[in-house]
Order: C-alpha cells, then sequence, then structure tokens
C-alpha cells in the first residue's frame, strides 16, 4: 500500500541532501576565499535550514501520502510527529 510513496520521499530526501552538501560546500569554499564576505554567511545559513527542513518535508510529504491512501492510523501516527516538530521549532525560536 505504501509503495508508490518510497520512491517520492527517496527523491525528497536526495534533493534535501544534496541541496545541503552543495550550499555548505559552497559556503565553506566562500568563507576560505572570501572572508568575512556576507554570501558565505548566507550560504551556510541556507544549508543549515535545508537540512533541518528536509526531515519536516519528509514527515509532510508521509501525511499526504497517507491522507491519500486513506490509511487513517498512519495519518494519526506521521501527524503527531509534525505537531511534535512544529511544536519544537516554536519553542526553539522563542
Amino acid at each position: 500500500m505504501i509503495g508508490p510513496l518510497e520512491p517520492t520521499l527517496a527523491r525528497l530526501l536526495t534533493a534535501g541532501t544534496r541541496g545541503t552538501t552543495y550550499a555548505l560546500a559552497l559556503g565553506l569554499a566562500a568563507t576560505f576565499a572570501f572572508p568575512g564576505a556576507a554570501v558565505s554567511k548566507t550560504l551556510l545559513t541556507i544549508g543549515l535550514a535545508i537540512l533541518l527542513l528536509t526531515p519536516v518535508a519528509r514527515v509532510v510529504v508521509s501525511v499526504a501520502g497517507f491522507v491519500r491512501h486513506r490509511d487513517w492510523w498512519f495519518v494519526l501516527y506521521t501527524g503527531t510527529v509534525l505537531a511534535l516538530l512544529g511544536a519544537s521549532f516554536i519553542a526553539a525560536f522563542r
């Protein structure tokens, strides 16, 4: 039942990993090439944001997939995980 969801999640996690790697690598290279430049801090911040948001995006896609398959128990479970992630982000930025 979950079969079609797995390739979508794999593509999402691959894109998140690659985006994180590219942004952090470019930010690190910019830090060495142009010390103190704002672009290096921006790239590093973007890389870290992608790193943090990739698991959240995975949970969101999982909730949508479970809703589409009408698997209500897993909607409940992944919805709970999503709520906990949201609460932790809110608590972290207060």
